[in-house]
């Protein structure tokens, strides 16, 4: 009998033992499951949160284009949680077949946001990186009969550099407008671009065939669009100098 009584004790207790195990185990995968539910939420909310930045830089570049279309002078806010500015040195080339080119220093700014991109630079707004990046406004040359027109913001050498974003930040810019009018002849215009393929789709939407050239060898392509036929070409250059208020 009490060689029966040992074994229940002994098997009450194995299975007591095993009990705790299980109990342990199901513990250990519960706070693992948290752990990565919660690392999970995180990562779906900081993302959430650099698109919404992404969409607020959008917004403040593109009106801040505007404003200086406009020839306004004007405070353009960016209202993201954080963020990087830098200044991007670009170049535009207008090339014509007489053999007369000139060329543009047509600096920007790029925010990086969280992973996300927003760039004003040779006047547009672009989003994104590579083959999925977009231009959110259109490209700044057009045709109206036999005449083309290139609207070029020029950065001044008194503009802010870049820096943290902080909380937010708002820019602040006077503009200089000076129109010229190039006489008949046939133009090519290229635009010097971190985001070749963005403006090649804005560009063959209007209803031009773009190329890619590197002028410089500096590993930053320009977009090339010949202006088709013999035209005049308005330039609209603005001399524009943005000054970053942060917070």
């Amino acid at each position: 009998m009490s060689r029966v009584l040992t074994q229940l004790n002994g098997t009450a207790r194995t299975r007591a033992q095993s009990n705790v195990v299980g109990v342990a185990l199901l513990l250990g995968i519960g706070v693992v499951a948290i752990g990565l539910l919660t690392a999970s939420v995180g990562t779906l909310v900081d993302a959430q949160v650099a698109t919404a930045d992404a969409d607020a830089a959008v917004e403040g570049f593109t009106d801040l284009r505007d404003g200086v279309f406009a020839g306004a002078n004007g405070s353009h806010p960016v209202r993201v949680t954080d963020g990087d500015l830098s200044r991007v040195n670009r170049t535009v080339r207008i090339l014509s077949e007489s053999g007369t080119n000139r060329t543009y220093d047509a600096d920007g700014y790029a925010a990086e946001l969280g992973g996300h991109r927003v760039a004003f630079v040779g006047g547009a707004v672009a989003r994104g990186t590579g083959e999925s990046a977009t231009l959110a406004t259109p490209v700044p040359l057009s045709l109206a009969g036999d005449a083309a027109f290139l609207a070029l913001p020029v950065l001044t050498t008194n503009s802010t550099d870049g820096g943290g974003l902080g909380s937010g930040a708002t820019l602040r810019t006077r503009t200089n407008r000076t129109v010229v009018d190039l006489p008949t002849d046939t133009y090519t215009v290229a635009i010097e671009t971190a985001v070749p393929s963005a403006w090649e789709r804005a560009f063959e939407r209007r209803g031009f065939t773009p190329t890619r050239t590197d002028y410089d060898d500096d590993g930053v392509e320009s977009v090339v669009v010949a202006v088709p036929d013999d035209r005049t070409l308005t330039l609209a250059r603005y001399d524009l100098t943005v000054v970053v208020d942060r917070g």
